[in-house]
């Protein structure tokens, strides 16, 4: 029986090669000759008010962006044709929780999107509205995961996001959520995510075994400067490069795991990134931008036009083009849904790795 499952799952496997295939070298060709693709996942910044104190970001130092967009404004513009491909809308900030009226944000966009499947990133600093607007979430039939941040444990994680208090907040959050996930099971994902860098590099094998204890994933995140952190002028807290390189060699194996220690040998990590392409980030205000990096790479606001307007404008088109200059960075998200819409990269990572590939899918 569990042998017939396993043939099951490796058959469907293989015959979505081709597919996939086919698809990839479609979105590479339409990339290489400047013919936009519709995006499958976005980035929506709730707000960029933050009620952390980061020790690695200054978002919460920098003033606000005012009139963000209101409920009804979000659910109008997402409903463009643009965005019907949209899979996967990530939800964060800043720290989503200081707006209200976070769960009509969650509802309009899953009455703009409601294929698409939303993230709520989280600091836990008011875990009682997340577990609200997680429970509103679930009555109104909308496909959730949660993620909150967890930088060490105890007072570590305290000294590094500058509140006091906030790891008795994120642990008694990630109890209650995993709970919840007993009960609406695959409707509710939970994942914990740690920043790796000089800060981290002490604390993160603790925060490996405390959420093995839940059962639920990590997500170990590039520690990234640009514009949109605040933070390209701050001391480099990543100096600590050889334990650095030993924390990311003792991650599951993966594609972007090997990226990251080409990375950190000093070594090129350009790949065709997929930015204004197949992703692309939403500001709180309506701006439409590639992604964290080219934070001020403004292509337009949907305040002003629409978001197909924006997608096929000049100055889309210009953003593409700094796009492909990128040397490459390895943040999940961009990178992930890069790898995804090309998919040769992954392909041929498991070509070369296919004892992995046999016990990822022999494991599920």
């Amino acid at each position: 029986m569990i042998k017939n499952i396993a043939t099951k799952k490796m058959t469907k496997k293989l015959l979505g090669v081709p597919k996939n295939m086919v698809l990839g070298a479609k979105n590479l060709i339409f990339r290489s000759i400047n013919i936009p693709l519709k995006p499958i996942g976005l980035v929506f910044m709730v707000t960029d008010r933050c009620n952390s104190r980061c020790i690695h970001c200054n978002i919460w130092r920098k003033k606000p962006i005012p009139n963000p967009l209101r409920p009804e404004e979000i659910e109008n513009f997402l409903s463009d044709k643009l965005f019907k491909n949209v899979r996967y809308v990530i939800c964060t900030g800043g720290e989503p929780t200081v707006r209200n009226n976070l769960a009509e944000i969650l509802l309009s966009l899953h009455k703009a999107l409601p294929h698409a499947r939303l993230q709520l990133s989280t600091n836990a600093i008011l875990a009682e509205r997340v577990i609200e607007v997680v429970n509103k979430a679930m009555q109104n039939g909308i496909n959730l995961d949660v993620g909150v941040s967890l930088d060490g444990i105890g007072e570590d994680h305290d000294k590094i996001r500058g509140i006091p208090g906030n790891f008795d907040k994120a642990d008694w959050l990630l109890h209650k959520l995993v709970e919840l996930k007993k009960q609406y099971k695959s409707r509710l994902g939970v994942t914990a995510g740690i920043v790796i860098s000089d800060l981290t590099i002490d604390t993160i094998y603790q925060v490996r075994q405390y959420v093995k204890s839940l059962d639920i994933n990590l997500v170990e995140a590039w520690y990234n400067t640009s514009s949109f952190y605040g933070n390209y002028n701050e001391e480099d807290k990543t100096k600590i490069r050889e334990k650095i390189i030993q924390v990311v060699k003792t991650q599951g194996h993966s594609f972007l795991q090997e990226k990251w220690l080409v990375y950190l040998a000093g070594k090129p990590i350009k790949f065709s990134c997929f930015a204004m392409n197949t992703f692309c980030v939403i500001k709180s205000n309506g701006d439409i931008v590639p992604c964290l990096n080219l934070w001020d790479a403004k292509a337009g606001n949907m305040r002003e036009s629409s978001a197909t307007e924006i997608w096929h404008s000049d100055k889309a088109n210009n953003d593409r083009k700094i796009v492909k200059d990128c040397q490459g960075c390895l943040n999940s998200w961009g990178a992930g849904w890069s790898f995804e819409s090309s998919y040769y990269p992954i392909l041929f990572y498991n070509l070369r790795h296919p004892l992995l590939l046999a016990n990822k899918i022999f494991s599920k």
